[in-house]
C-alpha cells in the first residue's frame, strides 16, 4: 500500500525525536555521578547544611572536641613498625601472625575489601558497618552538628565528626579521618553531646598515623559498626557508655610514637579512662597491641563496668585493668566471654591489681574451651 508524502514526513519526525530522547538519556547516564561537596570545608556546622546532605528528604547518591591523649610532641607521622613485631608481619611468614591482622605496609584503600567478617552468630557478627547496598553522599570536610536529635544517614564523611548536641544519631555511614595530628572519627567528649547513637558506621584513618582514634567520649551508644586502622578504636572518657555488637580490628602500632614521647604506640581496642556504668557486650576484637580492654583512670575514677559475651583477643594481657594512684576500680563484673590465645604475653587473658577486685565467670578460651583464670599484676 502507497504511503502518502505527509504520513512519510510525520513518521519520520516521530523516529527522529525518540532518538533524541534516547540519545539525552544516554547522555544524562553518562555524564551523572556520586554527589559530592566539591569544595573542601575546614569545618561544616550541621544546620547549614542542606537536608539531602546527610540523608534526607532529597536525594541521596552512592558513593570538634579533642582527644584526651597526650599531646603531641611532634605532628610527622611515624611509619608503621616492620621486622619482628608480629603485627606488622607478612601472612606468609614463618611466624604466624596474629588474628585480625595484615601487613601495616598494604594501606587501606577506598572500597578495598577486608578481611571475612564474622561468621552469623559470632560476637561481632550480623550488620556490622555499613549496609552493602548503602548509597552514600561524599562529604569533604569536618561536620560539627549543634542540632538536638538531628539523624544523620548515608554520608561518606572525608573529616571528622564532632557532636555537640544531644540526642544525635549517626548511621549507615563512612567516616574516613585525615591525619597528621592527634584527633578522632566521631567525639562527642563535650558536655553537650549526651546521647549520641552510632549505629552502622565504618571509622577509619585515611593513611597510616598516629594519634587517630575512632569514637571518644562518654554518654553514647556504639553499636553493630566496625572501626580499622586507627590507633585505638574507642576512647572511654567519662560514663553512661554501652559498646556492643561490633568488630573492631588492625590497629595502627608504631615502635616509635610522638604521642608516647617517641615510645611504643598504647593501642587499645578500648581504653576506659574515667566513668562509670559502661557495658561492652557482643564484639569482637583482635588486632591491638596494648589491650583490647584497657582500664587505666587517667583523668578520674572507674566504676561499674561489665564486659561480657565478646570474643576478645590482642594485646600484651587481653584485659588490663590499672589503677593509676586512685584506688580499687570497684563493680568490675567480666563473664562469659571467649579469649583468643593470641596475648604477647601467653596465657594472660586477664590482669588485674591485687586491691582490684573482679567478679567473673563463664570465661573460656576459644581454642581449647578451657577456663580462663585471672592474673594478677
Amino acid at each position: 500500500m502507497a504511503v502518502s508524502p505527509g504520513s512519510s514526513r510525520i513518521l519520520l519526525l516521530c523516529i527522529s525525536a525518540v532518538a533524541t530522547v534516547v540519545a539525552l538519556g544516554s547522555t544524562y547516564a553518562l555524564t551523572t555521578s556520586a554527589a559530592e561537596d566539591t569544595e573542601p570545608r575546614a569545618e561544616r556546622n550541621y544546620g547549614d547544611l542542606p537536608p539531602d546532605d546527610f540523608g534526607g528528604p532529597g536525594p541521596v547518591m552512592s558513593t570538634s572536641s579533642p582527644s584526651v591523649s597526650p599531646s603531641a610532641s611532634s605532628t610527622r607521622s611515624p611509619k608503621p613498625s616492620d621486622g619482628t613485631d608480629p603485627k606488622t608481619q607478612p601472612a606468609d611468614s614463618a611466624k604466624s601472625n596474629r588474628s585480625g591482622d595484615r601487613p601495616a605496609e598494604q594501606e587501606p584503600r577506598e572500597g578495598e575489601p577486608l578481611s571475612s567478617t564474622p561468621a552469623n552468630g559470632a560476637p561481632g557478627s550480623g550488620h556490622i558497618g555499613v549496609p552493602r547496598k548503602k548509597k552514600l553522599r561524599v562529604h569533604r570536610g569536618d561536620l560539627v552538628i549543634r542540632t538536638a536529635g538531628k539523624v544523620v544517614d548515608g554520608l561518606e564523611v572525608h573529616g571528622r565528626v564532632s557532636v555537640e548536641a544531644p540526642n544525635v544519631t549517626i548511621r549507615n555511614t563512612r567516616v574516613i579521618v585525615p591525619t597528621g595530628s592527634e584527633t578522632s572519627g566521631i567525639s562527642n567528649n563535650n558536655d553537650k553531646g549526651r546521647g549520641m547513637r552510632v549505629r552502622n558506621v565504618e571509622v577509619r584513618a585515611a593513611s597510616a598515623a598516629s594519634g587517630v582514634n575512632g569514637v571518644v567520649g562518654h554518654d553514647f551508644t556504639l553499636e553493630s559498626s566496625e572501626i580499622h586502622h586507627v590507633t585505638d578504636q574507642v576512647h572511654i572518657t567519662g560514663s553512661n557508655v554501652t559498646v556492643r555488637n561490633n568488630w573492631f580490628h588492625h590497629n595502627y602500632h608504631f615502635e616509635s610514637d610522638p604521642y608516647q614521647g617517641g615510645g611504643a604506640s598504647h593501642d587499645d581496642s578500648i581504653q576506659i579512662i574515667g566513668g562509670g556504668n559502661i557495658t561492652i557486650a557482643g564484639n569482637r576484637f583482635t588486632g591491638a597491641y596494648n589491650a583490647g580492654v584497657q582500664i587505666t583512670q587517667s583523668i578520674r575514677d572507674v566504676n561499674g563496668v561489665t564486659i561480657r559475651d565478646n570474643l576478645l583477643g590482642g594485646g600484651g594481657c587481653t584485659v588490663n585493668i590499672a589503677e593509676k594512684g586512685r584506688g580499687p576500680v570497684e563493680g568490675v563484673v567480666i563473664r562469659d566471654n571467649r579469649f583468643l590465645s593470641d596475648q604477647r604475653i601467653d596465657g594472660c587473658a586477664i590482669i588485674r591489681p591485687t586491691t582490684t577486685k573482679v567478679s567473673h565467670s563463664g570465661n573460656v578460651w576459644d581454642d581449647t574451651g578451657g577456663p580462663v583464670t585471672v592474673s594478677r599484676g
